[in-house]
């Protein structure tokens, strides 16, 4: 090989090299960057770990973005919700229970369909933010809608504290609704703490 074609070898391969490694090492700085976010928008919500472990898989749609945030926030909580609903209506489903269980596990539904609602209308309030007017009305909606969900999760629990409904169904309840109240009390410290 002629050593003018050597060297442009030589070159070509060592300029991919560095543009390939510094891309590569570009982008895992962005992902850092994205999680970081995430961690750090998580640290002081009502549960941290619960927050990090529901969002952070969204880091790269988040981005630094704290609306987006927010929106992802709210969209997780009612897939939370949505889970929910399948778990209680199973339960109400099964042949064994009680009447008085039964009518339990239906107020209950109604509780988290009612909570599904609330969630549904406080997305639409954040997603309104970009083009509203006011922004901080916008914001108080959505914290009052959020909070509205919350109520109504403690409600169905609250259902549950009778001793006549067997303690099998109240644990699965219990643990389902638990859950779904600590990424709703997450969703509506982070609409707490954004600023527009």
């Amino acid at each position: 090989m002629e050593p003018k074609y050597f060297f442009t070898i030589l070159f070509l391969t060592t300029f991919l090299s560095f543009q390939l490694s510094f891309s590569s090492s570009t982008q895992a700085d962005q992902q850092n960057k994205y999680s970081t976010f995430i961690k750090s928008s998580c640290s002081s919500a009502t549960y941290p770990s619960h927050c990090v472990k529901y969002l952070l898989p969204y880091a790269s749609a988040v981005k630094t973005n704290p609306l987006s945030l927010v929106k992802v926030a709210l969209h997780t909580t009612l897939r939370s919700a949505n889970a929910t609903l399948y778990t209680v209506t199973q339960l109400y489903k099964t042949k064994s229970i009680t009447k008085w269980e039964a009518a339990v596990l239906k107020d209950c539904i109604g509780d988290i369909k009612d909570t599904m609602d609330e969630l549904k209308s406080s997305i639409k309030e954040i997603s309104s933010i970009p083009k509203s007017k006011d922004k901080h009305f916008a914001i108080s909606n959505a914290q009052t809608w959020t909070s509205a969900a919350i109520t109504d999760e403690n409600s169905c629990l609250d259902g549950f504290s009778d001793r006549k409904v067997n303690q099998a169904i109240k644990q699965k309840i219990r643990n389902s609704i638990v859950n779904l109240a600590r990424v709703s009390s997450n969703a509506l410290y982070l609409i707490n703490h954004l600023s527009v």
